[in-house]
């Protein structure tokens, strides 16, 4: 079987339509670009604000933006988005972003000529594939199947010409298959993006708790989850220290005002009303409706500034003493909620 050499040399331009590529990520490291930049510089606030923007737009859209004119605020914004989803820990969104990137991706490969999405898929996923003489591409049968986009009578390997390992795919199959192939791909690097807590930037905590935020008031199903908890059927979906002042709280206990925030912070996140909320307060010995409301709106950012306010991290929460549990890889309530929510709670053991 005869089969093309791939000659291809990839530029700044492609880096800014591509920003997972090896070759791109590789160059943006040269630059020296640190964690403490992000937030705390002009280029790291300038990278931040791109990446919330990148993934709000994929929340409220479900589109990841056109790419910008520098490649390397292009590259080094993708990566940012990593990192806060990584850090927010929601695998629902993680995989609306990821579909919503790789489409983007998808309408970019669509046009280029069938060497480079051979090179991409090659050099970034790893896939063991050659172009034949007709230009159909030859793709090992493990990878194909990493690509498949949906398990129709179209994609099955039964219904598909397999020679020696390799499945034969007609150019335009050969770009869908590497589409899902990325989509894949971007989910393992989130999923691979770790970061101590100690070092995360606080203003990057701040981006994360709003993007958190605004994605859990747009899901129905994540409200509902929160609903249940409240009324004790599905208690293990809060984290500890939020079920502790709902606890102290239903008991008579006046909480201070930081545990007020905390809990008020926290409701709204995940999708309570102003109503809701107030009503949860309404056991407390000094309630007054009028005072309430105002400082739970206050919160919600209907009143004063306007600014919506987000719960603590754990870090805060632990120095406020309204925390006395240490939550697997969790560094934050709403981080607990998203996977406890999703069927996987975090494993907790009190603080001696």
């Amino acid at each position: 079987m005869e089969t093309r050499t791939l000659k291809v040399v990839l530029d700044y331009e492609d880096y800014k339509k591509y920003p997972f590529l090896r070759e791109a990520i590789n160059d943006i490291r040269l630059f020296g670009l640190t964690l403490e930049d992000i937030g705390n510089t002009p280029l790291g606030s300038e990278l931040l604000r791109n990446a919330r923007e990148k993934i709000l737009t994929v929340i409220e859209k479900g589109q990841y933006p056109i790419h910008g004119d520098d490649y390397r605020t292009e590259v080094a914004s993708f990566l940012t988005t990593l990192i806060l989803l990584s850090e927010i820990g929601d695998d629902a969104l993680n995989e609306k972003f990821a579909i919503a990137f790789s489409k983007r991706i998808g309408a970019e490969l669509s046009k280029e000529p069938i060497e480079k999405v051979l090179h991409i898929a090659i050099n970034t996923l790893g896939w063991n594939i050659s172009l034949d003489s007709n230009g159909d591409s030859l793709v090992y049968y493990k990878h194909y199947l990493q690509g498949v986009p949906e398990y129709t009578e179209e994609w099955k390997l039964v219904n598909r010409l397999l020679s020696k390992g390799f499945v034969r795919v007609p150019r335009e199959k050969f770009t869908r298959l590497v589409e899902t192939g990325i989509k894949k791909y971007v989910l393992n690097l989130i999923e691979k993006t770790r970061i101590e807590e100690s070092k995360i930037p606080e203003s990057l905590y701040k981006t994360v708790e709003d993007i958190a935020a605004t994605w859990t008031n747009l899901r129905r199903e994540l409200v509902a989850h929160a609903r249940s908890a409240y009324s004790g059927k599905k208690e293990d979906l809060f984290p500890p220290c939020i079920r502790s002042l709902l606890s102290e709280l239903s008991s008579g206990k006046n909480l201070p005002h930081s545990a007020r925030f905390a809990l008020a912070s926290f409701l709204l996140s995940i999708g309570f009303s102003v109503d809701e909320v107030l009503e949860v307060f309404k056991v407390t010995p000094d309630f007054r409706e009028d005072i309430a409301r105002y400082q739970i709106e206050h919160i919600a950012g209907l009143r004063g500034s306007r600014t919506k306010y987000l719960p603590y991290k754990c870090e805060n929460m632990r120095s406020y003493g309204l925390c006395r549990w240490k939550c697997e890889n969790i560094r934050h309530p709403l981080q607990f909620f998203f996977r406890a929510a999703r069927g996987r709670p975090p494993r907790v053991a009190e603080i001696q």
